[in-house]
């Protein structure tokens, strides 16, 4: 789908090879969804690294990091993390970060906006922090279709503002539905859909796409192997969140 290098629309696709890349030290910075006209918007990147790169002091809300191929270490404020494939980071307001690859990153990151008005209005309370997360750790919930998920991020673990979670797409792949929230989705692993009215666009790892609210969509799965995609939402909430074109709520969301 062609896409306008200056703003990026719900349910158009982009990946690196559309965007030019932005140095930083050693890293290569796609910005994949910029904020446009939309006001407090969640927006994404990817980074790509061999070597090492100083990415300087985050600000004005959570930074939601996740590796999609590589390993090394994540320095925030003076501690160090490793990091692997398919683990998850938080990166708070005010804090300094750097990144260092032993081998090649890809990494995507989530910004969520935390100073205005609507961002401070949706903001939970946090109950726990946890700065990295391996995927695999947390039992699956069950979404639409015969979708699965793993939540990575929450309130639980830092994350006030938004959600951040794998889904397991399986073939065959979700009807079509909507939510009531904003999303950002990046495929981690495998392929095939996204299916927004008539359009069909073919999706893979590194695809980025947005969803916005009632914005009726679904992905589906032509292969033999599970595709995965990285949500990130807010207001943060279960990953189960959502609806049928006639408004019932789907398999496995619970509104009480």
């Amino acid at each position: 789908m062609t896409t306008n290098p200056s703003n990026f629309f719900p349910g158009v696709v982009r990946t690196v090879a559309d965007v030019a890349a932005i140095s930083r030290g050693e890293a290569e910075i796609f910005e994949l969804v910029r904020e446009g006209e939309y006001a407090e918007a969640l927006t994404a990147r990817e980074i790509h690294l061999n070597g090492s790169a100083d990415m300087g002091i985050h600000a004005n809300g959570d930074l939601l990091l996740f590796v999609r191929e590589g390993s090394g270490t994540l320095t925030v404020a003076g501690e160090s993390f490793e990091l692997s494939p398919d683990c998850a980071a938080l990166i708070r307001d005010g804090e300094a970060w750097a990144l260092s690859s032993t081998s090649p990153f890809k990494i995507f990151s989530v910004h969520v906006p935390g100073m205005g008005p609507y961002a401070r209005k949706i903001a939970k309370p946090t109950i726990g922090f946890q700065r990295v997360v391996q995927q695999g750790i947390t039992n699956k919930g069950k979404a639409t279709g015969n979708r699965e998920f793993e939540v990575l991020f929450d309130e639980s673990r830092g994350s006030s503002g938004a959600t951040m979670f794998v889904g397991f797409i399986p073939t065959s792949g979700a009807p079509a539905h909507y939510h009531l929230y904003d999303e950002i989705c990046h495929i981690v692993r495998g392929g095939g859909t996204f299916v927004v009215g008539d359009t069909k666009v073919p999706i893979g790892p590194g695809s980025t796409f947005m969803v916005v609210p009632r914005m009726l969509h679904s992905i589906v799965n032509e292969r033999e192997e599970d595709l995965w995609i990285l949500g990130t939402f807010r207001p943060a909430g279960s990953p189960a969140a959502a609806y049928y074109p006639d408004g019932r709520p789907a398999p496995g969301y619970d509104e009480a």
